[in-house]
């Protein structure tokens, strides 16, 4: 069996959408959830120029901190090995027609991970993005398209105790925690 929690007899492979790279908190959970082995995330050079591209707005920053968000980048890429999508724009043409124009390259990309996979393996792009993703047309595709938090409680009925886990170490680590462990848990 593999360790993957959504995929018990194969492998989870996620599309991380620039809009969940962003916001730190979430970010950190995902990351501590995709190292504890839950899932396997992937993501684009597409991605993230969108990532630099909207980093000062998500964080609040009114002045472009481009060697902050370069930093992240950075930590993200070195945490996880083999997570650039390649060959995903020559899949365009297979994205449906009523995925948004500035997100057909991410839904492209799940398509291209869902071509690398194996049968047994779940395949799903994470975004809070999801109206513009065509979700329908991307299931009957063999790619699913949920939200975070969907994400996060699935993973969680499947792995509670990992889960739980991963949700104490980002909250052991913030200096002023904005919920208590209790809270973020629940």
């Amino acid at each position: 069996m593999k360790r993957n929690a959504l995929s018990p007899d194969g492998e989870t492979f996620v599309i991380m959408d620039a809009n969940v790279l962003i916001p730190p908190r979430l970010s950190d959970i995902l990351f501590d959830l995709a190292l504890a082995g839950l899932y396997y995330p992937h993501w684009t050079a597409e991605i993230e120029a969108e990532f630099l591209k909207n980093w000062p707005i998500v964080v609040g920053q009114t002045i472009v901190d481009v060697a902050k968000a370069q930093h992240r980048l950075s930590c993200f890429r070195n945490a996880i090995p083999g997570y650039q999508v390649l060959g995903h724009m020559a899949l365009i043409g297979q994205v449906p027609a009523n995925v948004n124009a500035k997100d057909r390259h991410v839904a492209a990309a799940g398509l291209a991970l869902r071509d690398y996979s194996e049968d047994n393996d779940e395949v799903l792009i994470v975004s809070s993005n999801v109206k513009d993703l065509a979700k329908a047309n991307l299931a009957a595709m063999g790619v699913e398209v949920v939200r975070p938090g969907e994400f996060v409680d699935r993973l969680y009925a499947a792995r509670s105790s990992v889960v739980e886990g991963a949700m104490r170490q980002v909250v052991g680590a913030l200096a002023k925690p904005p919920y208590t462990r209790d809270q973020l848990l629940s």
